[in-house]
This record gives C-alpha cells, structure tokens and sequence, in this order.
C-alpha cells in the first residue's frame, strides 16, 4: 500500500477520500491526516482545475459536476496504479494478488465460495474479498472501483460496465420432490399462484419480473413468506411449505442432492433477466483479476442447463 500511495497524486487521494465520507473532518480520521492538509490539498486542486469541486452545505460536502468527473478520473488512477503495482508484484507468476467480488446473494451461498475454492487449488496465493449487494448495487461498485469483478443478474444494461460475459438466466420454480407441481416439466405462473409463495424483496431481479408478469396477467396470489435471505426462501420449498423462485445456479447443490426440483416456467417475461460478469469500462485487469475472471466464466452454466 505504501508503495501505492507513492505513486499517486495525495491531492487526488484525498479528494476521493472526502468525496467518499461527505467531510473533511471524517476524510481526517480515515486518511490520519489533518483536516487543515486535506483542504489545503483541495482547495489547490480547485486553483488548478478552476472550478468548484464540491458543494458544500451544512451537513457535509457532495462533488459538483466537475467533481464527479474527476472523481471518475482519480478511480480509474488509482485502480490502474493498483494493477501496476500488483502486476511488478508478481512478475513471476500468480504467486500472490486480491480479488475482490461484488455479487448478490445468489451467487454467494454456494457457486462463487465453490469456484474460488477450485481456483485456490490452482493459485494458492491469491486472496479474495466477497461482497454481497442488491443487483442494481453491484454495478455501482463496479463503477466506483470498489470491486474488481462484479456477478450479478441483470435487467438492463449498466453505464460505464463492460460486460465480459453474459447469459440468459430464466427464474425457475423451485419446489420440493413431492409437491403437487413437481413432476410437470413446465409450470405457468397462473398454477405457481394457487400455492403458497416465498419471495425475495422488490429489490431483485426475481421479484422484479415476478411482479411484472403477474401484475399483467392480473393474478392474485398468498405471499406466504418474504425474506431478504435466499437461503431461507429455499428451505420454505425443501420444508414442502409451498414454492420459492430462484435461478439455476443459485439452487445447483438443492437440485443435484435431490432435495428440491426446479422447473422452467413459460411465462415469457420470467425468462428476460441474464447472468453478467461485470468490469469497469476501461481498466486494464491486474493478472490476477483476469485469471479468476476467465475461470469463473468458464464454470457458469451453458444455455441448455435447465432446458
């Protein structure tokens, strides 16, 4: 880290330090560095560019236009010095390096905890840090250089993301083996709302297109249970309590033990949203971060899995 530090701009890195906490004062504590460097620093940098890069008000400070810009500038700085370093770091090889994964919690309980294990056996000395944030989140993570790699299902596309990987990844009904629905090879959402319901928050993909296409069809339905943890929302369905919805690779290991089934539903509109890996736009990867990438996409599920 020390040898980062030396070469960035302090200017630049407080800047994004203040942009970050809202304050100079708090920019203080994080960074160690006294409050009067830290705005002397800014207000210079203010000098050079010629522009206001704050606004400050009575409750903190929040970046002007022009500071947004620079913002994104100084993120891209920062993340590239980071690669250099780490690229010099390990000129022999993978022998060490950090990736850091922002996802949803979908993918976290089981395939990307499985995946980074499999890389590790492979590459011992790289080290993974792993955050879990709704869909829409992942992507602002991305963007703030906060993550190296976003894993996310998507709707739409995301500004500023490079998108190195994309695949459909249609909602599945999950359901236990001796549920009514169970043997059918496909379900409509019309017979999924005669039962029971365990659904995630608005804040998913899952809810998302589920809201859509029944709010269309004008289905009523019993919202039984609504958790912001998947992992419960899947045992509402391996308890043979009513149904969960989810994707493939998020109950891979439920479906492989036989502890639940997971049948396509033909409601089109729950077949829109795809699995993304996520990049910032314009960053040259550190060789780590490439790797793991190029590993993990090789281990996600081909078009036909759940066909």
């Amino acid at each position: 880290m020390a040898a980062l530090h030396s070469l960035t701009s302090p200017a630049l890195r407080y800047f994004l330090e203040v942009a970050r906490c809202g304050s100079i004062s708090e920019a203080s504590l994080h960074l160690n560095i006294a409050s009067s460097a830290i705005s002397r620093q800014i207000s210079a940098l203010e000098d050079q560019i010629g522009t206001p890069l704050f606004e400050r008000r009575s409750r903190g400070m929040i970046l002007s236009a022009s500071g947004e810009l620079l913002a994104a500038y100084a993120r891209k700085v920062q993340l590239e010095t980071d690669r250099v370093i780490g690229e010099i770091d390990a000129l022999e090889g993978l022998q060490k390096g950090r990736v850091t994964i922002a996802t949803t919690e979908g993918f976290a309980m089981e395939f990307i905890p499985f995946i980074i294990g499999q890389y590790q056996k492979i590459f011992s000395g790289i080290q993974f840090k792993l955050d879990i944030y709704s869909p829409r989140e992942v992507a602002n993570i991305i963007r703030k250089g906060d993550a190296d790699i976003g894993l996310a299902f998507s709707l739409t596309p995301s500004e500023d993301i490079r998108v190195l990987f994309s695949q459909p990844s249609p909602v599945l009904a999950i359901m236990h083996p001796e549920h009514p629905l169970a043997g059918r090879k496909k379900v409509s959402l019309s017979q999924l709302t005669a039962y029971p319901l365990a659904l995630p928050y608005p804040d998913t993909t899952v809810r998302q297109l589920f809201d859509i296409c029944t709010s269309q069809q004008q289905l009523n339905y019993q919202m039984a249970f609504v958790s912001n943890y998947l992992a419960a929302l899947n045992q509402f369905a391996v308890n043979n309590n009513g149904l969960s919805l989810s994707g493939e690779i998020s109950v891979r290991r439920l479906v492989q033990t036989g502890r639940v089934r997971a049948i396509p539903i033909t409601d089109k509109g729950m077949g829109i949203r795809n699995i993304e890996v996520q990049v910032l736009t314009g960053r040259t990867l550190p060789k780590a971060v490439q790797s793991f990438a190029d590993f993990l996409i090789g281990h996600l599920p081909p078009d036909d899995v759940v066909k």
